[in-house]
């Protein structure tokens, strides 16, 4: 499962759990990431009783919509309880740390490698 866009691209990687985040993600507002959205409630459902690790290491830009899109997620996520989620970040891209480590915030059950 893939989505490619010009600037961004985000891919699920079945074998591992693993949605990898590269690229710049600016839509205009929070109907634009609905297919994101949908996207990564698809591969919720593909993670039952396992662990999702979501990569960002390779993202070097999202957007205040795109942080609130992720921030429902966690918080679908929390919700529903059916699988862990392992968070994946690097400090070399400012906005990982600080911005990553408030999903720990809204789920304490989030793992969070930042490094």
């Amino acid at each position: 499962m893939e989505i490619k866009d010009l600037d961004y691209n985000i891919q699920y990687d079945e074998a591992t759990k693993t949605v990898k985040f590269t690229g710049s993600i600016r839509l205009q507002n929070l109907p634009a990431y609905e297919p994101i959205k949908l996207f990564l409630r698809d591969v919720a459902k593909l993670c039952q009783g396992a662990q999702l690790t979501m990569d960002f290491r390779e993202l070097q830009f999202v957007n205040s919509s795109g942080i609130t899109t992720l921030s429902m997620f966690i918080i679908d996520s929390r919700k529903s309880a059916t699988y862990q989620i392992k968070i994946q970040g690097s400090l070399n891209v400012s906005w990982q740390s600080k911005s990553l480590s408030n999903f720990k915030k809204l789920w304490d059950q989030v793992v969070l490698e930042i490094s």
